[in-house]
């Protein structure tokens, strides 16, 4: 019989819920005065920006916890229930993706001039159909693979087993999940990302956008082991060692995220095709922005890897919380740098108004997550009652 000592809903503080209120208003209020006066391009690139950073996070936390689940780790139970707990966030991405697509004329260069040769893929219903279905689909999965990892607690609760059934069906979605991410990851990064430079095209980008998802993630779940923990009361499944594991884990997909930015660097540049060439050029060697992008790349990337490379940093939160805080300012500079110079070239700052609806995403986050746990469990019970795999027996 599965027995788990914390399986109660741990409500968190009414201060942290009351700031998430305060930043989601404060956000929208933002957002709306950007979109109301003037600078319609720039409030929708925000929105655009803000939409691909934390639906790219949010979702990707969720992939964590199916990731766990395939990989039979004993050890995540206290951190799936965290890649779990965004699950409420994403009808609050669905919307704004309806809003990104109805507006979708307001920024992005291909809707309102065809592309030639593209326009089969380039155009408003074929874009529409596939980010909306695509993205349905997904959450769809998202929300049945939380569900039976709920339904297993509520077994648990009951005095019941957590049985092999369960866990059967929980791996089947949660591979499908890992799937389903990667297709429809691919889509919103040639969409919202890449289209925005029509004549640009990379075979290593998608692959790119979701692995560099995957890092972020991984240090907002480091961020929110070492934050929730003792309000949570967690601490006996969130120590050294767990914390330990999440840093290797950052550190090999920062690693990972690295290599593939070269790999895509090197393509494009030993091929020498203008039409390639010049996205990287913009960024990265002349005009204003190379300072910005190259910033970026050493925030989120070089120092991460220089410091994750020490065990003592990786196993104290103290030290670990810093070192993805630095991480998760260079991915958000990364997507602006990725974003912004396809429509405003000449323009490091774009409508700071519009900025303040980071604001908006990050109290809704905050907010769903303290949602989340004031009514379910922090532990996972299924992830829990995962099986201790036997040795394998090698014959003399």
């Amino acid at each position: 019989m599965t027995r788990l000592p914390e399986l109660t809903a741990q409500p968190l503080s009414f201060r942290l819920r009351l700031a998430a209120v305060i930043m989601l208003v404060i956000g929208v209020a933002g957002l709306a005065i950007g979109f109301t006066t003037g600078q319609m391009v720039e409030a929708w690139l925000w929105l655009n920006i803000l939409f691909v950073v934390f639906l790219g996070i949010a979702q990707a936390m969720i992939v964590w916890a199916a990731v766990f689940r395939v990989a039979q780790a004993r050890w995540t139970p206290a951190v799936n229930r965290i890649g779990h707990s965004v699950i409420g966030f994403m009808p609050i991405m669905y919307i704004v993706l309806i809003i990104l697509v109805v507006g979708i004329k307001e920024f992005a260069p291909w809707a309102t001039h065809p592309v030639t040769g593209k326009a089969e893929w380039l155009n408003v219903p074929f874009m529409a159909a596939r980010n909306l279905i695509g993205v349905a689909v997904l959450f769809l999965l998202d929300y049945l693979m939380v569900r039976f990892s709920l339904l297993a607690d509520a077994k648990v609760r009951r005095g019941e087993d957590v049985t092999d059934d369960d866990q059967h069906r929980l791996n089947v979605i949660s591979l499908i999940v890992i799937f389903a991410y990667a297709a429809v990851g691919s889509v919103i990064a040639y969409d919202f990302i890449m289209a925005l430079s029509p004549e640009w095209v990379s075979t290593m980008f998608a692959p790119y956008f979701w692995i560099s998802n995957l890092y972020a993630a991984m240090g907002v779940m480091i961020i929110l082991s070492g934050a929730l923990r003792k309000s949570l009361r967690m601490e006996q499944y969130l120590g050294k060692s767990q914390f330990q594991d999440m840093g290797n884990l950052m550190l090999a997909f920062g690693f990972f995220s690295m290599g593939l930015f070269f790999a895509q660097y090197l393509t494009i540049w030993y091929g020498n095709l203008p039409w390639e060439t010049r996205f990287l050029i913009v960024r990265y060697y002349k005009g204003p922005w190379p300072y910005l992008g190259w910033t970026a790349f050493i925030l989120q990337y070089i120092i991460p890897f220089v410091l994750l490379q020490s065990r003592i940093i990786k196993r104290n939160p103290k030290f670990s919380i810093p070192v993805a805080v630095i991480a998760l300012i260079g991915f958000i500079l990364e997507r602006y740098v990725l974003i912004v110079p396809s429509l405003a070239p000449g323009s490091l700052l774009i409508s700071p108004v519009s900025a303040i609806g980071f604001l908006a995403f990050l109290g809704a986050f905050v907010l769903v997550i303290a949602v989340f746990f004031s009514r379910y469990s922090p532990i996972s019970a299924a992830q829990a009652a995962l099986p201790e795999l036997e040795p394998l027996e090698v014959s003399p």
